[in-house]
This record gives structure tokens, sequence and C-alpha cells, in this order.
């Protein structure tokens, strides 16, 4: 009797719970579907957004990087001006046009060593600028002397492997510095010599090397205008680089209609470099010229 009392209890204490429990769900839909479904999907909503400028961002990020990579990034400060009238930017410029057209494997650069001596020492592995710098005044020596004892024993390679360490690393000037303070090599010279690469350079074309004075090496003046600057007092690069313009124009009209045409602009700048043996800069200016303009 008592077990059919609690059981007939649970039973219906069971379907009360259900019942209950079933509302409340009803009751949590109903609400959710009233007030929170515009909240849902306002957030869906902000969410989406944020993805989409992240990836924005990243994209930029991307390519930035990528930029760069490939890109030398310059400053933006302003390029010192040289004693020349010209930027050190412009300097460095015509500097590495003209320079990297010399093959490293070129030993003859080297003030001291001339075609026989460049065979020789790739012979014996020395085949760049690179491996001639890593070398020693004792190495060399004993290359030499393994190679022909007698016939190379005069010839002193001291500076060979500081000569090539400055041509590795772009120091072109300064090697021709070094090398006009050098004969065959040594460094007990006294005096000034030419510099062998500077020579060479002419040599090959790469530099463009004038008389001194000859005011045909200024592009636009030809020997008929040379001549015309001459018999108005104009006979030096120096006395070009300080003639006017206005000067120049003046003088061109005087010579008739044949020399309307020439532009003087940058006649002045140009002697300039002349004047200072800035070849390379003076070339590399001349490039970017059409008759002098």
């Amino acid at each position: 009797m008592k077990l059919s009392i609690l059981t007939d209890l649970f039973s219906a204490c069971w379907w009360w719970l259900f019942l209950w429990m079933l509302a409340a769900f009803i009751l949590g839909w109903l609400l959710r579907k009233l007030f929170g479904g515009g909240s849902e999907n306002e957030c869906c909503e902000e969410l989406a957004a944020y993805k989409r400028r992240y990836s924005g961002l990243e994209k930029k990020y991307n390519a930035f990087l990528s930029n760069a990579n490939t890109k030398k990034i310059e400053t933006v400060t302003p390029p010192v001006k040289n004693t020349l009238g010209i930027t050190s930017t412009t300097a460095e410029k015509a500097t590495t046009n003209v320079y990297s057209k010399l093959k490293n494997d070129n030993l003859q650069i080297v003030e001291g060593i001339g075609p026989k001596m460049d065979a020789v020492l790739k012979k014996h592995g020395v085949t760049c600028w690179a491996d001639l710098s890593q070398k020693t005044f004792e190495e060399l020596r004993a290359l030499l002397d393994k190679e022909n004892p007698t016939r190379y024993k005069i010839i002193n390679p001291t500076t060979w492997p500081e000569q090539a360490g400055l041509a590795v690393e772009g120091k072109f000037k300064e090697l021709i510095s070094l090398q006009k303070g050098l004969d065959t090599g040594k460094s007990n010279t006294l005096g000034n010599t030419d510099s062998k690469l500077e020579k060479m350079m002419v040599r090959l074309g790469l530099l463009k090397k004038w008389k001194q004075d000859d005011l045909k090496a200024i592009e636009g003046i030809g020997p008929k205008i040379a001549g015309l600057l001459v018999a108005n007092d104009i006979s030096t690069w120096k006395g070009l680089s300080e003639a006017s313009v206005e000067k120049l124009k003046e003088i061109l009209a005087s010579g008739g209609s044949r020399f309307k045409l020439a532009n003087p602009r940058t006649w002045g700048e140009q002697a300039k470099l002349a004047n200072e043996g800035k070849w390379e800069a003076l070339q590399k200016l001349q490039d970017e010229l059409d008759g002098g303009v």
C-alpha cells in the first residue's frame, strides 16, 4: 500500500517538473526572439567588420615589407653640398654608375699588376679582387718566387691586398688617391704619380679626360663656340665656370645667328667639375644632357 502511494506521488511530481521545464524553455525562447535577436546580429556584423579591417591592415603590412625588401629606402635629409658645388648624392651616383662597369676579375686596376702578372696570379688561384685582398705579403712573395724567383724578384706586392680591398668595398676614389702616391705598387714614392685605375678607365672609355682648359670638354661647346669664347677672354675652365649665363648668352649673340640655338645654362657647372678633375661626375652629368641642356 505504501509503495503504491509513493509511486503515484513520484509520477505526479515528475509530470509537474517536466511541465515547468518545458514552460521555462518556451519562455526563454520567446524572450530571446523578442529582445535578443537584434543583439546577436549586431555582434556578428561587428565581428565581420573587425575581420575585414584586420585583413586590410595585413595586406598593407605585407606590401610594405615587400617594398622594403626590393627598394632601398633613401633618407629625406637634404644632401650636403661639397666644394664643387654639386651634391654628394650626385657625386656618389656618378661614381657608382662609372665604376660599376669594371669587372672584379680585372686585377690590372691594381698599381703594379700588368697583363703578365695578371695571368700569373690567376694561374695560382688569385682570380678576382676578393682573392687578392685576402693574401698577405708573404703569400704573394712566395707565389712570385715560385713562379720565377729571378724575374719577379724586383716586384713589390706590399700594397696589392690593400688596393684590392678598396676595390672590393667599392671605394674607388680612395683607391685612386692611394695609387697617386705609389710607384708600381710601392708606397715609398716622393710626390704624386698618375693613378693606374684612372688611366685605365680613360683608356677603356669609361672616363673622359681632356687637355687642361680645353673648352670642348664641355657638352654643347664645339670648336667654333670655343673659339668665340676665347676671343672674348674666356679661355679656361675656371673662367668659364665663373661666367654668368647672361654674359655667355651675350657672347653667343655677338657671334651671329648661327649660335642662337646654343644654350649655356649648364656650361658653368660642367666647367667647374672639369677644373676640379671630377671626370666621373662630369660624365654622369653630361650623360643626362642633350647639347649642354
